[in-house]
């Protein structure tokens, strides 16, 4: 776990904290100046400059020393670049690849969470799949035998019909076989480009060891949604989440499974450290409001006109008054967080962050175009990824190939080109049966068209439960048209349950 280290605070140019020590100097210099006593100290003899002091009416006055020292006090420690997180990199995946498995068994039955166990974690998964609205997310039912209902997919009204009809009737044994559910979802996280998350949505692990179950989770990680009231029922020290009655859990889970989702981030692609500096701007501005008071406009209007003469070679596409205060590839990064990637991508100066906004605001061309001109692996592995959005297939895998030949181990690169050499290889493979076939021109109609009257809603094939375990069984019930899911469920369950490798754990 890295969470403690992606949180950690810490500056990314510490040096400039050294410009301190001249601002220090500087300052008790100029302080010691105001100082009447200093001033006059060596001409007027001590005893005699006390009574000649004349002090000025009682009331509050702001030094404009301090401002100017307070003001640049934070420029220097905004240039020093505070940091506490980590920056997602660009072309991976920004949501967590989640696999939940639910606990189906008779207890999850009991009604001292309302309206029983198995309900109100269903309710909360609904939940939690509206808030991830286009993350992967998979489903893994078990009860003595744990079983595969849905696979990965970006798409929640798959998974919501089959989520509604799990019950422990459906289940072929009771039991908590968790360390089996808990396999069978890393499994299904295997093919996924870096760790995910398993949720364990469930009242008790049962007799299930709390380190074999984690031990099951293999390299993602495993959080614990508890839906019983009795908190000695999980083991101290695990990764627990407790069911609420608001939406207080939901966010907690979101959080915790981004903070895994981050952490494998960067263990696969290498991240980098968020510049936190631009934080200290709103302040340094409301103490500049300050420095407009008598005794100060000469320093104000000097530092204006430094601002300006610096920034004035890049005023020619954004405002004046913005250019005093940001340069372009920071203008083009607020553009970035606020999601306006149209405008980030003519704002910033790098060309790889214009690249990067043009692929974020679907513009693949412009993207491979920038792209093009960064001469570091980065770039050539987000050439890649744009010229395969382009359908420029074979240039992507050249690409690729280039990426994979200077990094060899590159885990991206490889799982990206064998994603694009499949869409060329079916690409190929759909030419040649067109030209295999030699389809009639589309505008000739058939000869004749017949309806038989005596077949009513398409044919039916039953599947008797004697067929369950044989080899055609799953098959012909994929074929079978009126059906429930829950039948379905059923019958897949009972299929996957007779099958030898399927393991079970009783109660």
């Amino acid at each position: 776990m890295r969470d403690a280290a992606t949180m950690s605070f810490h500056l990314l140019r510490p040096l400039w904290l050294l410009a301190l020590l001249p601002l220090a100097v500087v300052f008790a210099v100029l302080l010691r100046r105001q100082d009447v006593r200093a001033q006059w100290g060596g001409v007027i003899a001590p005893h005699l400059l006390t009574h000649l002091i004349v002090r000025p009416g009682q009331g509050r006055q702001i030094n404009p020393l301090y401002l100017v020292a307070a003001g640049m006090m934070l420029g220097i420690i905004g240039l020093s670049g505070p940091t506490w997180r980590r920056e997602l990199p660009p072309f991976v995946e920004d949501k967590a690849p989640l696999m939940i498995a639910l606990a189906v068994g008779s207890s999850m039955n009991e009604t001292d969470v309302a309206p029983s166990r198995l309900e109100r974690a269903k309710q909360k998964i609904r939940d939690l799949l509206a808030a991830r609205a286009g993350a992967r997310t998979g489903l893994v039912a078990f009860a003595g035998t744990a079983h595969l209902v849905m696979p990965p997919t970006d798409d929640r009204s798959v998974i919501e019909p089959f989520l509604a009809a799990l019950e422990p009737g459906l289940m072929p044994a009771d039991g908590k076989n968790v360390a089996g559910a808990v396999a069978l979802a890393a499994d299904a996280l295997a093919a996924e480009p870096v760790p995910g998350t398993v949720l364990l949505v469930a009242d008790d692990l049962g007799t299930a060891d709390a380190a074999a179950v984690r031990q099951a989770a293999g390299r993602n990680g495993l959080v614990i949604f508890a839906v019983s009231p009795d908190s000695s029922a999980l083991p101290a020290g695990a990764d627990v989440i407790r069911v609420s009655i608001d939406g207080s859990d939901i966010v907690r889970l979101e959080r915790r499974i981004e903070t895994h989702f981050q952490a494998a981030q960067g263990d696969a692609f290498g991240t980098q450290w968020r510049d936190e500096g631009y934080w200290l701007l709103p302040p340094l501005a409301l103490l500049s409001l300050l420095w407009f008071r008598r005794g100060t406009t000469v320093a104000w209007v000097l530092a204006l006109f430094i601002v300006t003469h610096a920034s004035a070679s890049r005023a020619e596409e954004t405002s004046r008054f913005t250019n005093l205060w940001l340069t372009p590839d920071q203008q083009g990064r607020l553009a970035f967080d606020r999601g306006d990637y149209a405008a980030a991508k003519t704002t910033f100066a790098d060309p790889m962050w214009r690249g990067i906004s043009a692929y974020r605001a679907y513009d693949f061309l412009a993207a491979a175009e920038e792209f093009s001109r960064v001469d570091t692996l980065e770039g050539k592995f987000a050439l890649g990824n744009a010229q395969a959005q382009n359908h420029a297939y074979e240039k992507a895998l050249k690409t690729y190939d280039e990426v994979l030949k200077a990094q060899p181990g590159n885990a991206a690169a490889k799982t990206n080109r064998a994603i694009v050499q499949a869409a060329l290889d079916a690409r190929e493979a759909k030419r040649r049966k067109q030209e295999q076939d030699d389809p009639a021109p589309p505008d000739e109609k058939a000869d004749e068209m017949r309806v038989d009257p005596n077949q009513k809603g398409g044919k039916k094939i039953t599947v008797t439960p004697q067929d369950v375990t044989t080899a055609g069984a799953a098959e012909a019930w994929m074929r079978q048209v009126q059906t429930s899911p829950a039948d379905f469920l059923k019958l897949k369950f009972a299929i996957q349950a007779a099958a030898p490798a399927q393991g079970r754990v009783s109660q």
